[in-house]
Parts: C-alpha cells; structure tokens; sequence
C-alpha cells in the first residue's frame, strides 16, 4: 500500500509515511496526542462534536463521527484559501453537491467547479451556501441540512473554537507572481500541498504556488520565512555591519498597505521605517531608477493619534512634501517614499497598490514588551514645590512664555525642559496637568533642521513620540518647530516658538532605596493600587472567588493600565500558551462583557484591548493573553478553560466619585436625538438631507467639524435607540446602511474592532461568520440591529453621536437643515413663537408645505415628543 502512495508529500505528513505496513493496511495510524497538538499551532484541527463528543473523519466517498480518543490523519481539518475546508489525510476539500444537498458530505479536489466548497464560521456552526449546515444523521453520517444547529468544537482546545483557526493570506515574495497570495492547496509534482514546501528546490526555501495548478500557471513565490533570520538577510540587501538591519525590496510586487503591512509582519518584520537623511539616502540608492514610489510603515490609521510608524520607531526624522494634504476630509492615511522628489514623503490612498520595502532589525526587541523599568515604581524625595516621579522631580510652571523662554526659565533653575522617553511618563504629564487645571504646556521636543529632526533639548535620544491626531504638521520655510503636549490624553502638536503656554521643568531628585511602596511584599504598585499575578492554573470561577485575589481580579481602565500590566505579564511568561483572566465577564449571558468585581459596586467599562475577532462569542469569561499579540483580550470558557489571574487591590480604601452614574441633564440640541437615560445624543444624516454619501473617513471627520463622532454603542440601550430612531424615520422594509464609529483601521491594533470616539468594546457586535473578511475594515449599521464590515473606501449615509453636555457646533460651510425634521419620509417645521391660524396657513403655503394633519398613532407620538423637545429647549 504504501508503494502506491505518491512520493511528494508536504513536510507535516512525513512522520505518517513510516507508520509499519500492518497499519497503513488497517485501520488509519493513530497519532500521538502531542503531536495533535503541536499541528494546531499550524492551524490543523480536529472537529469535534460539542453534543455527540465525536470527531468528523474523511472516508473514500462520505464523512463520518467516530471516536476521538484514537485521532489519525483523516479527522486533521485546516482552513485554506477561499473559505475551504481541507482535510489532511485525504487531500481535498469539503463540498456540497447543490443539485442533491441532501445526499452525505465528501471530499473533492479543492479546485473542482461543479460542487460548492466554501464554507464559513459562525458560532460553533458551519455554514456553506444557501444556508445549508453541517450536521449529523442519526447513523452518525455528517450532512448538510438546514433543519437544526449543531455545534462544533476543535478537540483538545478546552472547547476551543475552530473559527479560531481561519486562514489569513500569505504574500509571496520575489518569484513571478508580483506578489500575490498563496494558493493552499495547490497541487505540485502531483500532489496537493497545504502550506509552503522547499520541494523541488535545491536552495531549501519555503516557496508555494499562487494558482491552484503549478505545472498550468507556473506562477509562485517565495513565502514569508519568520524562523529564517539568516536566509532573510543573506538573500537581501545589508545596510552596513554596524547597523544589524536588513531590507527586502519588493519592486516587482503590488500590493495595498494593508497587504504589505502583513507580508512583512509574517517573516518578522516591518514595513520600512526611516530614522534619519543618512537611512533615506540609503533607500533611494537602492531603489533609484528601479521603482517611483514604494510604501512605507508610516502611517495615521489610528483615529486617536496622528502619524506613526508601524514598527512602533520614534517619529522623529520628516521630509514631508509641500503638496501632501493633511486635511481630515481626505482618505490619504499611508505613506510613500517618492524616489524621484527630494522632499520624497507622500501620503497615497491605502487601497492603492505599490511596492514596499520590509526592514528586519536583527537584534530587535519587540516593541510591544516595554521597557520594565519604565513602569517599576520608585520612591522619589523631591524639595517643596516639585512633584516626586521615578527618581525625577517635576514643576508645572504656570506663567506663558515661548519655547525658548521656558527653555532659558528651566535651565536657570538648574532643569531642563522636560523629555518623556515612554508611555508611563505620558501618564505621569497627563495627571501632573489634570491636578493643576492645566490644558497644555512645552515640552523640550523641537526642530532646528531641514529636513526636519525633532531632538531634545537636554540631549537625551528620543526613543518615544505620542503625536496628536494629524500631527506632526510642519510649518513650511520655518527652521525652527517646537512641540507641545495637551491634557487629556497627552498627545504633542507642533506650534510655532513664539506662542505662550506653561511649561514643565525637569531635574533629578533623590531615590529613597528602602522605602515602602504602600504594597504587601510580591505586589507592584502602579498609581494607587497595587497588583500581583497569581501563576497557579485555575478556571474563572476559582479565580475570580476573591480567596487567591483578594479582594478581585483585575479591572483596566485605560491605556496607561493596560500597558502597565503587559509590561508585568511580559516577565513571568515562560510558554506560549500563557494567560491570564481578568475580571471582564458575560455574567448575563446576553453577549455584553462588563466588570464582574467582589463585594464591591460594578465598575464602568471604560477601556477594552480585543485581539482580532474578538469578542467571538457571548456567555464567556476574558483572558489576557501572555504570547504575541501580548496583552490582547479573548474570551474563553469560564468553567473549563484554566489559566493565571491578574490580582488588583487599592492602597487604601477611598469613596469612589470619579463615575458614579449622573442624571444627563442637559437637554440634546434641537435636532439632535436621544431618550431618557441616555449620556448622548444621536443625528442621522441621510440622502434626503445631505448633498452626497461619503467615505467611512469623510464621515467621521464630518462628525467632527460638529464636535462630534460617528456613532458609537457604549450599552445595548443606545443601540436600542438608535434602531428605533432609523425605523422611525424611514420604511422598515429599506436596506439602508450607515457608517458608524466601529472600525479595524489600525494596523497596531492587532486586526481587533474599535469606536472611533474611544467608547470601550463591550460586545460580540459582529457575528463571526464576518471576522474573516480582512479587506473590510468599517462597518456600516443597518434598522435590523445588524453591524455588517464593508470596504472603508465606499460611501454610505451616517451617523453623528456627541455627549448631551457638548453643543455640537456649527461649520461655517454647513447648510443648516433645522428646524425641518424628518420623519417617515415627510419633513415638519415647528414654529414656536404664537400667531392665528390664519397666519400659519399663508406661511405654510409659502413654504410649500401644508398644515398638519396627523393619520396615525406613531405619527402622533413624534409630535408629541417633538413638542416637549421644543418646550424644553426654549424654556428659561
């Protein structure tokens, strides 16, 4: 039998080669349980049966359920290209046969065309097309049926779900293909391979086929090599010695941003950064004449920051060019290096396709694991007046002067402006401003050079920026720049030198060694609390009692917390497979997460970290996780999935004032919406009102220029509202669609859904039938309480969200629609000062309009509440 095997079989399936004759003849070879394992970190599953307990197993013509306990290469399942389902031991992909969906599910070869062979995820189910599900037959035979839901597992994963193991398309690299994306399975020599092979290839490099058939299309290329440091850099170009960097230059590649930004990630890179003149020199004379524009790492995907780098560099080095648009209006968020321009930075469209350059640091560390020492806690002494912080002392200095003057003021009192090196000093500024009543002051940051080099002014490297959204924008033919930082969130801008604000002096105080932090011993303190991690393995439910946390699992309430507690996890991570709960619960099983905490009144969520497609599911328990991404959020079992506890207690028991529920008293703007209890307020914009649809950037930086944001849901009452204010406004049976804040743009997020206004992620608001669908990052909301992703780039109508507190202000180039409301596809004016019938009659007329006249119950209750809106609105 295993004389008629074919000779060429991928890498992972050799070991079942040797397997002695007597099995291969018999019954399937069963594997090893540690090596099931092992394959799920390829991605390979076994689908289990969450009822039955059973395993799906490829025979020669059907799918069968057979006992788990004994796994061979015929239950080994993996998502491959174009949503198909492969299974290992036979080679071929999960179909459907429409002209008899009825008859038992088998395997055919994954390029066949007379069968649908696409499937998708979508909690706990599979589902193929026309609804059809894979389900079991009471003789155990696997079938597809739309009569009932049942639910599948990946064995061996704790519950684990087999969404968690969907395909993400590889880029090819140099080859004959520009680029593309592997093709797996595609058949080489004969035989189907389902990942890359150094098959055929006497150099020993991964490649794969971006066609289904090698020897038809010939078109491949090399794959992403992560482990292979040497052979990255080997095979590419060095910059020097010295430097331990290397560069992949894909010129004969075209991709979008997105696309590049992946392609390098997966062999452990990043999309070029530029530190200085002398690294940009050094990229345009290895690209001159070979290509105009290639991309870059830079970019302003993140709605809350402005310009970064995607490998986490300090954006310190610009050379901008004068004609790059920086208006907020404009989807140009990714940048390009022009090799023709000596002002060579530009920002493109991120759809477009160019070529990229990949940069490899060879001694790099990850950026996300973040300087321990940054967050440790210090006890500083510091004289009266100065504020105590990690061994330095602080003065806000509340006079306005210009950047130079605050420089000479700090330096004349033997301090130096001051420099912020991380994210924990960002906190510290942002706090330091909050208790003195402060919205802005210099920081030491600024430029004397063209191009520009930002540098501080006490001569410390700049290893860390935090731009403000838009920033930095340069003042042309200006040679100096200075920075300065705001309160909220402490982000820096780039103001001209002779404005005045306060200014923040910095010098070194004394470090007292041996005192207290205020925390028990194996505790660290960050802020006014103090954390431990407890390492023993537990389920939620242990966990989270309050005996091995007391008094409770963590709760995360911002970005400084989150960052404290990745750097804290990051030194007690000893395997891959590492995480941590944190007290984030669906304790009603309804699919929204809020703080489960002991003995103590529920906190607000404020703040959430998903990873990508998450939160999957309802009725879980989140965990932290310990391996790349690290510190990203996920949601597990709570009863059967084990893991380490994040422990948090305060210093010292305190009233809490900072978000006890308030009473929103402030009535919404007129023609703005909302309903009792809810903190915002809601306006639709919509074809009737507006002159054109707009872009998923053109609409929220719309929502802006009101002060506002595009929709976001904080609970499932604003949602609520919002679904009943669409269906009140137009036919129930339309299928409009409207952006709203939810969005995936931000490559450092780690493929994970946000809001645009920062509200935390409190919810599974996308079915996971959707977390695939990596091109759409926007999504659009529809009068059916569905969120659907869709292509940022397209235009839709929109919604605006802005609190009850804030009056939405009014564009200059904004044609007002007020007082006329819409409703039901008619518009009503309300006149509020008094007159005779008479009166209004001739003024309707003249207006075009009518009188009212009211023709039903639903109609009646919006005049009703307009009139009370009005009456509110108006009074004293």
């Amino acid at each position: 039998m295993l004389s008629q095997l074919p000779l060429l079989l991928p890498l992972l399936l050799l070991p079942l080669l040797r397997a002695p004759r007597a099995c291969a003849e018999g019954l399937p070879a069963a594997l090893p349980r540690e090596r099931v394992l092992e394959w799920q970190d390829k991605g390979i599953f076994i689908i289990q049966s969450e009822s039955l307990k059973k395993c799906i197993q490829a025979g020669k013509s059907a799918l069968t359920l057979e006992n788990c306990k004994q796994p061979n290469k015929y239950m080994l399942w993996k998502w491959v290209s174009n949503h198909h389902l492969f299974n290992v031991g036979g080679s071929g992909c999960l179909g459907l046969n429409l002209s008899n969906p009825e008859q038992p599910l088998s395997i055919y070869e994954c390029d066949a065309t007379y069968v649908s062979l696409r499937w998708r995820c979508n909690r706990k189910m599979i589902t193929g097309p026309l609804q059809y599900m894979v389900q079991v037959k009471q003789d155990d035979m696997v079938v597809a049926s739309r009569k009932h839901l049942h639910k599948w597992i990946s064995y061996m994963s704790d519950g684990g779900d087999i969404c968690e193991h969907l395909h993400k398309d590889m880029y090819t690299i140099k080859g004959n293909a520009h680029g593309m994306p592997c093709m797996f399975p595609f058949q080489y020599n004969h035989q189907w391979f389902h990942e890359c092979t150094r098959e055929g290839r006497e150099d020993d490099l991964l490649w794969c086929a971006t066609t289904s058939r090698y020897e038809r299309d010939e078109k491949w290329g090399f794959c992403p090599d992560p482990t292979s440091t040497e052979i990255g850099c080997d095979a590419l170009l060095e910059k020097d010695l010295d430097s331990h960097i290397c560069y992949q230059f894909n010129l004969l590649s075209f991709l979008s941003w997105t696309e590049a930004h992946s392609s390098c990630q997966m062999q452990g890179s990043a999309l070029l950064s530029i530190a200085d003149e002398s690294e940009e020199n050094f990229i345009r004379k290895h690209i001159s004449g070979k290509a105009v524009e290639v991309w870059t790492g830079l970019n302003q995907l993140d709605e809350n920051t402005g310009w970064q780098w995607s490998d986490g560099t300090p954006l310190t080095y610009l050379n901008w060019n004068t004609e790059t648009n920086v208006d907020p209006f404009v989807e140009y968020r990714c940048g390009v290096f022009n090799t023709f321009m000596s002002n060579a930075w530009r920002s493109r469209d991120c759809e477009f396709t160019l070529p990229y350059i990949c940069k490899k640091y060879l001694n790099h560390t990850d950026h996300e694991i973040v300087d321990k020492d940054a967050w440790k806690y210090h006890a500083t002494h510091c004289e009266p007046g100065w504020n105590p912080y990690n061994r330095n002392c602080y003065k806000l200095q509340k006079e306005e002067k210009t950047w130079n003057e605050a420089l000479h003021s700090c330096q004349s009192d033997n301090s130096t402006l001051i420099d912020i090196a991380s994210l924990a000093e960002v906190e510290f500024l942002v706090n330091l401003l909050r208790d003195e009543n402060a919205s802005e002051t210099w920081i030491g940051l600024s430029s004397n050079k063209i191009p520009v080099f930002f540098e501080w002014s006490n001569g410390s490297s700049v290893i860390f920026t935090n731009w403000h959204a838009l920033e930095p924008r340069i003042f042309p033919n200006r040679s100096q720049q200075c920075i300065s930082a705001e309160q909220s969130e402490g982000y820096w801008k780039v103001k001209n030198c002779e404005e005045t604000y306060f200014y923040i002096c910095k010098k070194a105080g004394h470090f007292i060694p041996d005192a207290e932090s205020g925390c028990q011993e194996g505790w660290e303190r960050h802020g006014r609390f103090c954390y431990k991690i407890d390492t023993v393995l537990r389920t939620f439910d242990q966990a989270s009692s309050g005996y091995y946390c007391p008094p409770a699992l963590a709760t995360i309430t911002n970005r400084f917390e989150q960052a404290f507690i990745t750097s804290l996890i990051s030194s007690v991570v000893k395997t891959k497979d590492s995480y941590f709960w944190i007290s984030l619960q669906d304790q009603n099983d309804t699919g929204e997460y809020t703080w489960k905490t002991t003995g103590q009144k529920s906190e607000l969520v404020q703040y959430t970290h998903w990873n990508a497609h998450q939160p999957r599911s309802r009725g879980g328990c989140v965990v932290m996780r310990g391996s790349s991404p690290l510190g990203r959020w996920e949601v597990k079992d709570c009863r059967r999935f084990k893991a380490m506890s994040l422990c948090k207690q305060p210093i010292e028991n305190r009233d809490k004032t900072e978000h006890e529920e308030r009473w929103p008293f402030h009535p919404c703007y007129l023609d703005w919406e909302s309903e009792p209890g809810l903190t915002s307020c809601f306006k639709v914009f919509h074809i009737e009102k507006v002159l054109m649809k707009r872009t998923w950037r053109e609409a929220e930086a719309f929502c802006e220029e009101f002060g506002a944001h595009l929709a976001s849901f904080a609970h499932i009452e604003e949602e609520n509202f919002v679904n009943e204010l669409l269906h009140s406004k137009f036919n129930r049976t339309e299928e409009r669609q409207f952006w709203i804040g939810f969005n995936k743009r931000n490559p450092l997020s780690a493929g994970s859904w946000e809001w645009s206004d920062g509200t935390p992620v409190v919810s599974s608001f996308l079915d996971s039938i959707y977390f695939e669908e990596d091109a759409r990052n926007c999504a659009v909301y529809k009068a059916n309480k569905t969120l659907l992703p869709s292509h940022c780039g397209s235009r839709r109508e929109w919604i605006c969200k802005i609190p009850r507190d804030v009056r939405p202000k009014i564009p200059p180039w904004y044609q007002y629609d007020a007082p006329w409301l819409f409703y039901q596809d008619a518009e009503y004016l309300f006149h509020t000062y008094a007159s005779e019938w008479s009166s209004f009659e001739f003024v309707c007329g003249w207006l075009r309009s009518d009188l009212l006249t009211i023709h039903s119950a639903h109609e009646q209750e919006f005049i009703h509440s307009k009139i009370r809106a009005v009456l509110e609105y108006n009074s004293p």
